[in-house]
């Protein structure tokens, strides 16, 4: 008699527990995510420009002169950054004339005399930076960039004068660390010329790429 009073008493005990197991199971596979994405972030390297305000370089290129055919071009230039946004250049280039058509033509003519062919441009110029952004090459590298656009004044030495110039353009620059940019630009010159006749405006147009460092 006592031992099934105690089965009676166990037997109801005993459902209770097994009913509650599958409640509990139930509630801790709802606490847990459907998904667990597996992300592990990737350290980005960045290269910007720091405190340096100065930036000297140089460059190389073609130059297009009009009317005297296209010329290998160096030149070099210094720059002070006044913000983010804006910056002043001075900058000079040295290239060398070709022939015109009518020298071409002629044969033995010749229109301008061999030091009066050298061409040489000094100019002092404001550039804006219009887009920053940033390139990617690989995972985990990031350069900063900058599209600008720039313009100002100067003299160009040519044909035996020196000839008040504006030049006017655009470039994009990269920079490779913190204080080293590489920079591609395309630039036209502009200036009043009357070698072949009457006087003209004519454009010497620029492309180049450069190296700059940031002190």
């Amino acid at each position: 008699m006592e031992n099934r009073t105690e089965y009676l008493f166990l037997t109801p005990a005993l459902l209770a527990g097994l009913l509650a197991l599958p409640v509990t199971a139930v509630a801790s596979d709802d606490e847990r995510p459907l998904i667990e994405p597996d992300v592990t972030p990737v350290p980005v390297t960045e290269d910007r420009i720091d405190t340096e305000n100065f930036e000297v370089g140089g460059f190389a290129g073609f130059l297009t002169i009009e009317d005297f055919e296209s010329s290998w071009l160096v030149g070099a230039k210094l720059t002070y950054h006044l913000s983010e946004a804006f910056f002043f250049e001075a900058g000079v280039g040295v290239a060398e004339a070709g022939e015109t058509s009518f020298e071409t033509l002629a044969g033995n003519v010749e229109v301008l005399t061999d030091s009066e062919r050298e061409y040489r441009f000094y100019n002092l110029n404001l550039g804006y930076n219009l887009l920053p952004g940033e390139a990617f090459p690989t995972e985990g590298l990031a350069f900063n960039t900058n599209f600008y656009l720039i313009g100002g004044a100067g003299a160009t030495d040519f044909a035996g004068d020196t000839r008040f110039t504006l030049n006017a353009g655009a470039g994009y620059q990269v920079l490779l660390t913190d204080d080293i940019a590489v920079h591609l630009e395309l630039r036209q010159h502009f200036y009043r010329i009357d070698v072949l006749g009457d006087e003209k405006t004519a454009i010497s147009t620029q492309a180049s790429a450069g190296l700059s460092v940031f002190f």
